[in-house]
């Protein structure tokens, strides 16, 4: 005979054993998704990339394009926001900014907050983003470019003892061919917005190119920036592109300049071994004392200005070898043509 009894209690048992087995599993499951997710390789970070009020030029563009390049090259960083204030730029620093941000966003996405202003090279920098806020007080706008012509470095007819190959080969061409060159830069900005904004530029090409200045919610409506918004909408919005929901912050400023301090202190060590230090030495103990302790930089402009002095020692330029050879009064120093992508109006 079959006691019950006892059967009862055996399936009670196994019926523990199985909801037991169920539980461990799923909740090995979910171990291994937080360990997979937030341990190895680690929890996914969007970068953060803050540029100062400032008028870009070669050396803000290479300083910037340090930050750019970390954050391409980070793996653990999935997205980058662009805190951008910038009435402009000094020629092709522009465009160096505009093909670097460009680059970046074939591999990540990428996000613009515009603080006061984006304007002219500002906004040239900010025109391959995936998206872009503004404040409704922001300065957007002001597509154009100006030049200044350049005068000779030498008398249009030289003496004698100067031969050259063509009629403008000290001053590189007449005002026309300037004036052409400006119209040529100013239909590739043009292109640069077109291509870049789409079918969500509302405004005429005519209207564009008269380089006037918007206030963030006109530059909404103008198709020229997608939507108002701060730092933290920049931060969720470049989430959703990103297909992240759990990450962290990563000023990428403070951890490029924690690296050019490391760099800095190894570069101190044996220059400082001896007393008789030549002066571009100096410099450098200089420059690298300017700066905070390795782990916490400084950050903005002063960091910006330590990075670049001890770039520039270790460029030189060359000209003091050529002064030994060029013949008396010959000039050294060109005066080019300066070309900007620059708002000069009032800011707020």
């Amino acid at each position: 005979m079959i006691d019950v009894g006892r059967l009862a209690v055996v399936w009670r048992a196994a019926g523990t054993w199985y909801i037991s087995l169920v539980l461990v599993a799923a909740a090995g499951a979910l171990i291994g998704y937080l360990v997979f997710f937030n341990v190895y390789p680690g929890r996914p970070k969007i970068g953060i990339i803050d540029i100062p009020s400032t008028v870009l030029d070669e050396d803000t563009a290479f300083v910037i394009g340090e930050f750019l390049d970390y954050a391409r090259r980070t793996d653990s960083i999935k997205g980058v926001v662009i805190k951008l204030n910038s009435r402009g730029s000094v020629g092709t620093a522009g465009e160096q900014m505009f093909l670097a941000l460009r680059a970046l966003r074939e591999e990540k996405p990428v996000v613009v907050a515009i603080g006061d202003i984006a304007a002219s090279g500002g906004y040239m920098m900010s025109l391959p983003a995936n998206y872009t806020f503004a404040r409704p007080s922001s300065f957007v706008g002001s597509v154009g470019v100006f030049i200044f012509f350049p005068f000779p470095s030498l008398p249009t007819v030289p003496d004698e003892s100067v031969i050259r190959t063509g009629s403008q080969k000290f001053i590189g061409g007449s005002r026309r061919d300037f004036l052409m060159l400006l119209d040529q830069l100013k239909e590739v900005f043009y292109q640069m917005v077109a291509t870049e904004r789409g079918d969500r530029l509302r405004i005429s090409r005519e209207d564009l190119l008269d380089a006037a200045i918007y206030t963030g919610a006109e530059a909404v409506k103008l198709g020229l920036v997608d939507e108002i918004g701060g730092d933290t909408d920049a931060i969720s919005k470049v989430a959703e592109l990103a297909h992240i929901s759990h990450y962290d912050l990563v000023e990428i400023n403070d951890e490029v300049f924690r690296i050019f301090n490391q760099r800095s202190e190894r570069i101190q060590e044996p220059l400082s071994a001896g007393d008789g230090a030549p002066s571009s030495v100096i410099d450098i103990r200089d420059v690298v004392g300017s700066s905070t302790a390795v782990g916490n930089p400084a950050p903005g402009a002063r960091s910006l200005a330590s990075l670049d002095a001890l770039r520039r020692s270790y460029l030189p330029s060359g000209l003091d070898r050529l002064r030994e050879d060029a013949p008396p009064g010959f000039p050294l120093e060109t005066n080019p043509p300066k070309i900007y992508y620059l708002y000069v109006g009032p800011v707020q």
